[in-house]
């Protein structure tokens, strides 16, 4: 029975390795999105963005370095696709 206790216990792992890359990626296109408004409220910018970094440095120091990469993998991604790959302009074809 044990060895059922440790399978189950295995993928319990995997599945929050998972549920963190996702929360990471909801947490970083949530602060790309209230930096890069359109009304530009600075207020609400730098506290988003403060609170992110707290964030960041309280998981630092709670959770464990594999979760604590399962989010930061999930948050940079979320990061350079928002953020780099999608705010790029497409090359305009006409002539």
């Amino acid at each position: 029975m044990s060895t059922f206790y440790d399978v189950v216990g295995v993928v319990g792992l995997f599945v929050h390795i998972l549920g963190l890359i996702l929360f990471g990626v909801t947490v970083g296109w949530f602060t790309l999105y209230v930096i890069n408004q359109p009304e530009k409220n600075w207020q609400l910018q730098s506290i988003v963005y403060s609170v992110f970094l707290v964030f960041i440095a309280l998981m630092a120091q709670r959770v464990t370095p594999g979760a604590f990469g399962a989010f930061l993998t999930g948050a940079a991604g979320a990061m350079i696709y928002w953020g780099l790959i999608k705010t790029r302009e497409k090359p305009d074809k006409k002539k």
